[in-house]
């Protein structure tokens, strides 16, 4: 695995300091599946300043990789495997090498050292020489942890959530198993763990094993995939339970997610025109599609709403606990809590 984009140094790219030391930054924790389609996607696009290279990461989502498909014959047969689903046995059957010949005619994808790499969908401009690094979603992971093994002392990132479960295709884990040279993570060790929400504190020790941390990691990709369902202001919502709730744990961070019907919620002021009108019309208070509705004041209904909950202004908007009860699944009940089930 090359330490740069093949077949562009980045060093040499021309660009300010301050994107030098972003792309520093960013190349050191990539993941071994994310370098792996960076050295695809940089063959495939034009890179001649640092700009585009940081255009180009941030947008590693619009390109697939066909793990360990490296040849012709090798994309045919994850063809069959993983997108046909042809049986194990039926596939020494195949002409292989002719199925992955076509396929990358087809789709004009490029071989790299990790697998097959093709482009999927349009790159827009994210980033331009001179715009805020700030504002840069960095590969938008759940969870980074960097792991090493005795094949791999140094270490490789991988980020969760891991799709495979879903699209059956091999994707992070089975990306950083490889580079390790390992089979499962018994023989792995954990060297750091990043979460992307700022309240959990040290993942890491919160689980015994390096599979609980990863099938934690997993689940809070899901649900911040899922957002609520398509729940409206869904990840201030969140932010503001776990504000509320003082958490620090991942494992309650997952049971907040899953347990948002115990709060009574409205974000800040500049959703409530939005909020507000979903609101009135989930309460029955103004029929949407009624003369009225284009009157109705939602931003100043939300205001009301938020003083006969009760509700207290926090971070991300204002919120208090409901009657509903609390579902713990993934974590253990508070002694309060406990007590109050016992008294019941």
């Amino acid at each position: 695995m090359r330490d740069y984009p093949y077949p562009y140094p980045w060093k040499e790219l021309p660009g300010t300091a301050e994107e030098t030391r972003f792309l520093s930054w960013r190349l050191s924790e990539m993941s071994v599946r994310e370098r792996y389609l960076l050295e695809g996607a940089s063959q495939l696009q034009s890179i001649d300043i640092a700009a585009d290279l940081i255009n180009l990461t941030e947008q590693l989502d619009s390109f697939s990789l066909c793990l360990g498909a490296t040849d012709d014959a090798a994309l045919g047969a994850y063809a069959a495997r993983y997108r046909e689903r042809v049986p194990e046995k039926r596939i020494p059957l195949l002409n292989t090498a002719r199925w992955g010949r076509d396929l990358r005619e087809r789709y004009g994808g490029v071989f790299t050292s990790g697998g097959f790499v093709e482009q999927t969908s349009p790159l827009r401009q994210i980033y331009a020489a001179g715009d805020s690094l700030g504002r840069l979603t960095v590969g938008d992971a759940a969870m980074r942890l960097k792991v090493a093994s005795a094949h791999c002392p140094d270490g490789v990132w991988l980020m969760l959530p891991d799709h495979e479960p879903v699209t059956g295709e091999p994707d992070e884990l089975a990306a950083a198993r490889g580079e390790l040279g390992v089979t499962g993570w018994a023989g792995a060790v954990l060297l750091e763990a990043k979460c992307c929400l700022w309240n959990i504190m040290n993942p890491a020790s919160q689980y015994a094993t390096l599979e609980q941390l990863i099938d934690a990691g997993n689940n809070l990709g899901y649900v911040l995939e899922e957002q609520g369902q398509g729940m409206p202001c869904f990840d201030e919502y969140f932010r503001a339970a776990m504000e509320l709730e003082g958490c620090t744990r991942l494992d309650e961070a997952l049971d907040i997610s899953q347990n948002l019907n115990c709060y009574d919620f409205i974000p800040a002021e500049e959703y409530w025109e939005r909020f507000g009108r979903r609101l009135a019309g989930r309460s029955g208070i103004v029929d949407p599609d009624s003369a009225a509705a284009p009157y109705f004041d939602y931003a100043g209904y939300c205001k009301s709403e938020i003083e006969r909950l009760g509700l207290k202004r926090y971070a991300d908007g204002y919120i208090a606990r409901n009657d509903q009860a609390f579902i713990h699944e993934f974590s253990e009940p508070s002694p309060q809590e406990q007590s109050l089930s016992l008294s019941l």
